[in-house]
């Protein structure tokens, strides 16, 4: 499948079927979107009054003196979360990737591009075509791989891609695994570039993604980071692989798209982003030896990256237009491992972020990332609080077990709604048993990451 799928991608975008392949649909996609998501909203409090949701809320809530005192959060946190919604939203209608004209004469940077692998001889070779098949200029470009102590053929293939590109690829060989982090600062050291770009070995960007997530780095040096758009190249694997294709769809042309708007993309992912290095060479060595709860931090080393380059007072950006397609677990249980080694990272990264957030740290833009940080971070209780109140009304009140899952199939539509903007196809739908399994199976991750931060094993390898 790997070898089909990467010799097919040669678009800037997935090439999907349209959901309606009609002018006006392709011209006025926000408002028909805006309009869809109102009228979902309206459905939504319609459907809820209809089938007397709110009211039985009212009465179960009101049927015990515990109830009563557990009404007041539940009513805060969710006026946060909707709150959040459309703040989110607001923003992210003004987001659009930063591009340059065709005929407008740019002077491109020399641009390092890294790549550390581990026991990736199937996808390796194929992945290092993919950037000298850029269409960034090739005098300018140049490719260090670090073979982290694999024990399969990736190094023989690397060695083979250094006989056909010759100088312009470098590589580096570890004798034993050191992990990503160190691969990354060998990778560094050798550096040319005043750019660099990291890419994931089981990756294959898109033709145009090292000029355009560049960009935001030529035209503003306020600019430390810029993160690439990742979308998912098994796709049609599986009906996992294709929820989790909206999964990621969202969580970049949506999350990263509106952070981008005030310039603090939360985490520039490993798959593919740009940074300045001049800015990395400020850090870099106490980033390598990162320790949290007085543990080797080993993984995360992209969001630790990022809070880094926030915390010297640079923006970070997002770029969805610097594609690259990467692979995601075909299991659930791999699926689940991945999420944790996230889900730690990203409370590691949330404290640390909130110690310097209140700060000065740079002169504009300070007061946003706080007001997301707050909503973000409010999710996690509410959904667990909520969810056990769910479950306690289903023991109380049978009835209720129908009404709301109804109420949250057509939520989950709701949700789903953002991926529309970007991918018009039907695909969309997926969003729906995802967000619905997220709900009810994934509840856990967030509080057993929090009780297990100190497990730094990476569970995927």
């Amino acid at each position: 499948m790997w070898e089909k799928t990467l010799d097919d991608l040669d678009l800037e975008f997935q090439a999907e079927k349209p959901l309606i392949n009609l002018p006006f649909f392709r011209e006025k996609t926000d408002s028909i979107l805006i309009f869809l998501i109102i009228l979902t909203s309206a459905l939504i409090v319609f459907f809820s009054v209809k089938v007397r949701i709110f009211h039985l809320w009212i009465e179960f809530l009101g049927s015990n003196s515990f109830l009563r005192i557990a009404t007041y959060p539940l009513l805060i946190s969710a006026t946060v979360v909707i709150t959040g919604i459309i703040f989110r939203t607001v923003l992210w209608f003004r987001y659009k990737p930063q591009t340059v004209e065709a005929e407008e004469e740019v002077k491109w940077p020399y641009v390092t591009v890294i790549m550390p692998a581990l026991n990736e001889e199937e996808l390796i070779e194929k992945s290092i075509d993919s950037i000298f098949s850029s269409h960034y200029p090739q005098d300018k470009l140049e490719v260090i791989c670090v073979n982290d102590g694999s024990t399969d053929r990736t190094y023989h293939y690397m060695i083979r891609a250094k006989i056909k590109y010759g100088n312009r690829l470098q590589v580096i060989n570890f004798k034993r695994n050191l992990g990503k982090r160190k691969a990354l600062y060998a990778g560094l050291k050798k550096s040319r570039g005043e750019v660099i770009v990291t890419v994931d070995t089981d990756s294959k960007i898109g033709r145009s993604a090292i000029k355009n997530i560049t960009i935001p780095l030529i035209n503003d040096e306020k600019t430390g980071a810029v993160a690439g758009r990742v979308a998912v190249l098994n796709e049609k694997q599986n009906f996992l692989t294709r929820m989790l294709s909206i999964r990621y769809s969202i969580s970049f042309n949506f999350g990263r798209a509106y952070q981008s708007v005030y310039g603090t993309v939360f985490c520039c992912p490993g798959a593919l982003t740009a940074y300045r290095k001049a800015v990395l060479q400020r850090f870099i060595k106490k980033w390598v030896g990162q320790k949290f709860l007085n543990t080797q931090c080993t993984y995360g080393e992209d969001r630790a990256l990022t809070t880094q380059i926030l915390k010297a007072g640079y923006l970070t950006r997002f770029q969805s237009n610097a594609l690259v397609y990467t692979k995601v677990p075909s299991r659930f249980a791999q699926m689940v491992r991945m999420y944790l080694r996230w889900t730690r990272s990203y409370i590691r990264e949330s404290v640390l972020f909130a110690e310097f957030m209140f700060t000065k740290y740079r002169k504009k833009r300070r007061i946003l990332p706080i007001f997301d940080f707050f909503f973000l971070n409010i999710l996690h209780p509410f959904h667990i609080f909520s969810l056990g109140l769910v479950a306690y009304s289903f023991i109380v009140q049978p009835i209720f077990i129908l009404r709301h899952f109804a109420f949250l199939v057509i939520f989950s539509f709701l949700l789903s709604l953002y991926y529309l903007r970007t991918n018009k196809s039907l695909a969309f739908l997926y969003g729906i048993p995802y967000a619905l399994m997220t709900a009810f199976f994934m509840w856990w991750l967030v509080p057993f990451a929090a009780l297990t931060m100190k497990n730094q094993s990476w569970l995927t390898r």
